[in-house]
């Protein structure tokens, strides 16, 4: 069988789907990335991908100077940007995938051209969900809608290609969220932490000397000034009998503030490790982040910087996981959650062995299989 997987540029994206081809290599299917925008990360997972926008400058097609990232724009706002981040792809990942025979696709929800190459081709198409924030099942349809030039330019019927959803999130939050995000025939898979594995550091590999608390805002807000909204967190940390480790994912550490001598800076750490070490995690609200939190049974804050980002924090407040906060009022207290408050750090061991529970990936290969015929 030949898979091709067709996801949304960004690590956030890419990452979740590494394990599921992991699983289905080693079950001795092929596997193929259809990628734009961190190819580099791809290879270095060790899976063959092609570059469909090379060159491309990702910052053009989003115009992050453009969207107010305090308005929640909804569904119709989500939809419209990444068809437009799809519709940049369409044509080359129609190409690799007639070029390559896929008989199987699998997708980021967000990423469009999956579903219209696999209607091209007659195959089955699989998108996997890793969190509130992408799993509107609506957005499906508007997608397909936004992108109507491109399907009727490659004479494909803007319908649904035969498929399913996976997804990670456990079943106990899934039951709390809103009918508008929740999609009740999803297949459950368990979220397996890959965060682009590299070379650890020494100290990480020793036991903290005091309580470690990891903050961290993903792959994307660091390129793009973010990092300036953890001054607040970083003074606050002095008085904090806590290590803090930040992770700057490419971001410039000077707009962090003067650092104080229990705040710790890496670029890159993969954070499955890193939280093995932590008592509590401050985030962004991301969803992969948000899951390794979850597999890891760390206690969570988290602060979202952009309306999708709330959802996911909605979800794991409710569930009693994590705390709410911005990153303009976090400090002491939200500190002191993390690491004193028992029922969070109880709830969060209980989603912890719950999604341990969850059909692992390699548990899915046969599933997949039948799917593709």
């Amino acid at each position: 069988m030949r898979v091709l997987f067709v996801n949304s540029p960004g690590l956030g994206h890419i990452f979740p789907s590494v394990p599921l081809a992991h699983a289905l290599t080693a079950a001795g299917h092929d596997v193929l990335y259809a990628q734009g925008g961190d190819v580099e990360a791809v290879a270095a997972a060790g899976v063959n991908v092609v570059d469909v926008t090379p060159g491309l400058d990702y910052a053009t097609v989003f115009r992050p100077e453009e969207i107010d990232f305090s308005v929640d724009g909804g569904d119709e706002f989500v939809a419209a940007l990444f068809a437009r981040v799809s519709g940049v792809t369409v044509d080359r990942v129609v190409e690799v995938a007639r070029g390559w025979s896929a008989d199987l696709i699998v997708h980021s929800p967000l990423q469009g051209a999956g579903p219209l190459a696999a209607g091209a081709l007659g195959v089955p198409a699989v998108s996997l969900v890793t969190g509130p924030a992408d799993s509107a099942p609506r957005i499906d349809g508007l997608l397909r809608d936004h992108m109507k030039e491109h399907y009727l330019r490659h004479g494909v019927t803007p319908e649904p290609p035969p498929g399913f959803r996976l997804n990670s999130m456990p079943p106990s939050l899934r039951e709390l969220l809103p009918d508008r995000v929740r999609a009740d025939d999803d297949v459950p898979v368990r979220h397996v932490p890959f965060n682009g594995n590299g070379e650890l550091p020494g100290w990480l590999l020793e036991p903290p000397r005091r309580p470690r608390i990891a903050v961290t805002l993903g792959s994307i807000a660091g390129l793009w000034g973010g990092l300036a909204v953890l001054a607040p967190l970083v003074a606050a940390a002095a008085g904090t009998d806590a290590e803090f480790v930040v992770t700057l994912g490419g971001g410039d550490p000077s707009l962090l503030g003067d650092l104080p001598p229990n705040v710790r800076t890496v670029d890159w750490l993969s954070l499955g490790p890193l939280l093995g070490t932590c008592r509590g995690l401050i985030h962004h609200g991301g969803s992969g982040t948000s899951a390794v939190a979850m597999t890891a049974g760390v206690p969570q804050c988290v602060m979202p910087l952009s309306p999708d980002q709330k959802d996911n924090e909605s979800a794991v407040v409710a569930r009693g996981i994590a705390i709410g906060t911005s990153a303009e009022t976090v400090g002491q207290e939200e500190f002191r959650a993390l690491l004193e408050d028992e029922g969070l750090r109880a709830a969060a061991v209980e989603v912890r062995e719950e999604t341990a529970a969850m059909p692992s990936p390699a548990a899915l290969v046969r599933r997949l299989e039948s799917r593709a015929g």
